[in-house]
């Protein structure tokens, strides 16, 4: 943390604060990395947290990353970890817009540090991966807009945009929430409704920057290459059949004729063993788009072959589509490996950790935070530095240091980790 972000406690403790600040035992640093440590321990729940949260020395490294010490006269010599009861009642009186910025502000050092610039399309397109989830399943009678919203939803849904790092990582980066509307026929907000709004925040707070936009079959829409050409944007999407069938006949009826668009590759994907076929169509129509559609057949030794489609506005040769399609618009899944890890592995995405929604927004994106400091830690530093960090699963990584932090003090004087690189 003091290598990477050192400014994060104090940005945590800037945030607005709607306490009486004389009768407030901790302060609001502390607060929000309470709920940030409950994610990077993979604790689950704010139960399995408060159970173990003042354990052992626990209470004392808090200090180190907040900034608020066991000596502070607030404690009166009993340094504690607030519960979660007083988190969630804080993030609900805290309004979302200004937390959400902190995770885009994390990734803006790393792209001012130049971390990412090796995970760069053609050394000039940050990759952006598009995906929405299911944040949490609502209770029964949970309201997803909150009280004023007058309406009771089964789930809250968030639309998630990462960018592709160095090493096939996948760093958080914007995040926009769906609100449900039409509960009989079980619809979202749309997911391409929040879609137009988040590509206009990133448009706002990076207008220089160039992107590639990667997403799935939803997304391949002549309003997303709309919005892409807008803004500059290049875009990799998925095409399924059924999606956009004038499309998919015009590229199977012009496939036989295009014969020289061919390449093979007798490597699996990520480097693995197999073989892979590209073929692709360039100039058909979607809407008022001249778009390029790639047809790639993937086969490994002893597993079935398996077919993928895309389409995209980058002009596609022999020597660029494995860069375009094989490294870039085939990373669509980390995001989906993503949302798995931090369903399935403690994080809890996915689990109901209060009812509030504004405390729930609040919640998400210090989910993002933890998610970028354990990437920067884990496959920056640890999986590459360490041979038991490679082998040792990122739950079993995450118990050991929450063990650790209750059994040890952290000493004063910290050794520095070295060059943060990934393995690529």
């Amino acid at each position: 943390m003091r290598k990477v972000f050192p400014g994060l406690s104090g940005r945590f403790e800037a945030l607005p604060d709607p306490r009486r600040q004389a009768m407030c035992r901790y302060s609001g640093s502390h607060i929000w990395w309470s709920g940030a440590l409950m994610f990077l321990t993979h604790a689950g729940s704010r139960n399995a947290f408060d159970q173990t949260r003042n354990s052992g020395r626990a209470a004392y490294n808090m200090g180190a990353f907040c900034g608020q010490t066991a000596d502070d006269p607030r404690f009166d010599d009993e340094p504690l970890i607030t519960c979660t009861d007083n988190l969630a009642h804080h993030l609900s009186r805290v309004a979302p817009e200004p937390v959400r910025e902190i995770p885009i502000e994390m990734i803006e050092q790393l792209i001012k540090r130049r971390v990412l610039d090796s995970a760069r399309l053609f050394g000039t397109w940050y990759v952006l991966i598009f995906d929405g989830t299911v944040q949490e399943r609502c209770r029964k009678g949970f309201e997803q807009g909150g009280k004023s919203a007058g309406h009771a939803a089964p789930y809250r849904y968030v639309l998630q945009c990462g960018l592709l790092g160095p090493g096939a990582t996948f760093l958080p980066f914007m995040h926009e929430h769906v609100d449900m509307h039409d509960l009989l026929a079980d619809k979202e907000d749309c997911e391409l409704t929040a879609f137009f709004r988040l590509s206009e925040r990133i448009k706002q707070r990076f207008p220089r920057m160039r992107f590639c936009a990667v997403g799935d079959a939803l997304f391949c829409a002549s309003s997303v290459l709309d919005r892409c050409t807008e803004y500059g944007w290049k875009c990799v999407l998925t095409l399924k059949e059924g999606r956009q069938p004038g499309l998919w006949e015009e590229l199977l009826a012009l496939l036989p004729l295009s014969r020289p668009n061919a390449l093979r590759v007798w490597q699996g994907q990520d480097g693995k063993e197999g073989l892979r076929d590209f073929r692709w169509v360039s100039g058909l129509a979607l809407g008022n788009h001249k778009v390029s559609t790639v047809l790639v057949g993937e086969m490994i030794p002893g597993g079935e072959a398996t077919l993928y489609a895309y389409v995209t506005n980058f002009l596609i040769t022999p020597d660029r589509v494995v860069d375009i399609i094989g490294s870039t618009g085939r990373e669509r899944h980390l995001i989906e490996d993503y949302f798995n890890t931090e369903k399935n592995t403690g994080v809890g995405l996915g689990h109901v950790f209060c009812a509030d929604a504004t405390a729930s927004k609040n919640l998400f994106s210090l989910m993002q935070v933890a998610a970028i400091i354990w990437t920067i830690l884990y496959h920056g530093y640890l999986k590459r530095t360490f041979d038991w960090a490679a082998r040792a699963t990122q739950a079993a990584l995450a118990r050991a240091m929450a063990e650790g932090m209750r059994s040890y003090a952290l000493p004063e004087t910290l050794p520095c980790p070295g060059q943060l690189r990934f393995v690529t």
